[in-house]
């Protein structure tokens, strides 16, 4: 059985690593190719995930939180990969220290800490598979990874998980789809194998 237990400061620290190693293997020429989110730019992705991972710090550390999904027009860096170190480093200095259950504001209302950043951490796990997938790799999420965002997934009725802004309709998944490949599709990504 799957361990779906795994320590939100924990993930928090995976999911900013999964994403960051994502970043470090975009092509220099592909930051204004169309990602597969259709209407964003991988540049657009990679700056709509770096707000969610400015959000698990900023909750970690206690600082004010915009409401809402993170807008990539607001997280524009010239070097998108030395902003996540410098996160991660932020994420390391202040995960010690944190109080998982101490209040903060979330799209719920006051929550823990350790609920308040589950969102944004599922987003980063996700959203590393979507910057390999816009690169034209289909790449494996780490099993403990692939279960937080399952359990997350699973306890999301599907009208809030398909409203707007949110995840389109499920995708088509080949017989022999991976278990990352059946979550992402059910999420509404493509996971059939590109030709180019």
């Amino acid at each position: 059985m799957t361990d779906t237990t795994a320590p939100i400061d924990a993930m928090a620290t995976e999911a900013l690593g999964l994403f960051l190693a994502a970043v470090d293997q975009i092509r220099p020429e592909s930051w204004d190719e169309p990602s597969n989110l259709g209407e964003w730019s991988v540049r657009d992705l990679v700056a709509h995930a770096t707000g969610s991972a400015t959000k698990i710090v900023t909750h970690i550390e206690n600082g004010e939180i915009a409401p809402g999904p993170s807008d990539p027009a607001d997280w524009r860096y010239e070097d998108p990969a030395a902003q996540l170190r410098e996160l991660a480093a932020r994420l390391s200095d202040a995960l010690p220290g944190a109080d998982l259950d101490a209040p903060r504001a979330s799209p719920e209302g006051e929550v823990p800490l350790r609920r308040a950043l589950t969102f944004p951490v599922a987003d980063l796990i996700l959203h590393s598979w979507d910057v390999h997938r816009s690169q034209g790799r289909l790449v494996e999420l780490p099993e403990q990874a692939l279960a937080f965002c399952r359990g997350l997934v699973e306890s999301v009725p599907d009208h809030l998980l398909r409203r707007p802004g949110a995840f389109g309709p499920a995708q088509p998944v080949p017989e022999n789809a991976t278990p990352t490949a059946r979550l992402l599709a059910h999420l509404g990504r493509s996971v059939e194998p590109e030709t180019r």
